[in-house]
């Protein structure tokens, strides 16, 4: 189970945040009474708003992050866990717009930490809404994960066949992009292929690239994406 590193963490601890994350302490405070009548409580939604904002602030390429938290449930998941998974809205670097999300994550009550939280963009917030596809844009998130695959497979040559892309605006400034469909490594063999990925139309960047190959097998998160 993936941690994120306990000087991370206390950093991000409310009271003990940068100027340009201090939202995440309301963000604390912002999950719904919901949250409280499945076993929720200030411990655990602080410690959780922490690694999403580390986890988010990671995947977007270090950019500062806020968060708020609209709905968390808390169950448990062992005599020492709790499997604890939620809702909440995302802004990077202070923007207005704010990115809506799902995500799930396991908490430990010995030591009052969370594992590596598993993030879904989009499909949350109101403000969202179906738009064309950008070939351009396509084609550019076609390579950029055709070159992660090769890279990750000892440079094989992979193609990409996809059958499904819907994007969606999320906001006035980002796109969110997924696609799925068929990920050909020739005589390697062929793999089901999923993609998530957003990007920012002002800046001309993408903050995240995920891909996952097969069923169940995690989403994969491409990486130097900092320079766009």
């Amino acid at each position: 189970m993936r941690r994120l590193p306990l000087l991370l963490v206390l950093l991000l601890s409310p009271g003990m945040l940068p100027a340009a994350t201090a939202p995440a302490k309301s963000a604390t405070a912002a999950a719904t009474p919901a949250a409280t009548t499945v076993g929720g409580t200030e411990a655990i939604n602080g410690t959780v708003a922490g690694v999403l904002i580390a986890a988010l602030g990671e995947q977007f390429g270090g950019r500062p992050v806020s968060i708020m938290l609209d709905r968390v449930d808390v169950q448990p998941a062992s005599i020492r866990d709790r499997s604890v998974t939620g809702e909440g809205r995302a802004r990077i670097e202070g923007d207005e717009d704010w990115i809506g999300f799902r995500f799930s994550t396991v908490y430990d009550t010995t030591f009052n930490s969370a594992a590596y939280p598993d993030i879904t963009l989009g499909g949350v917030t109101s403000d969202e809404r179906d738009v064309p596809n950008d070939t351009a844009l396509v084609r550019e998130l076609d390579d950029r994960v055709v070159e992660g695959l090769g890279k990750e497979f000892a440079n094989q040559a992979v193609r990409l066949q996809l059958d499904r892309i819907t994007t969606v605006e999320a906001g006035s400034r980002y796109l969110r992009i997924n696609a799925s469909g068929i990920a050909d490594f020739g005589a390697g063999g062929t793999s089901p292929a999923q993609i998530e990925a957003l990007y920012d139309r002002r800046g001309k960047t993408w903050l995240r690239v995920n891909y996952e190959l097969g069923p169940g097998a995690g989403m994969q998160q491409l990486g130097a994406l900092a320079g766009g």
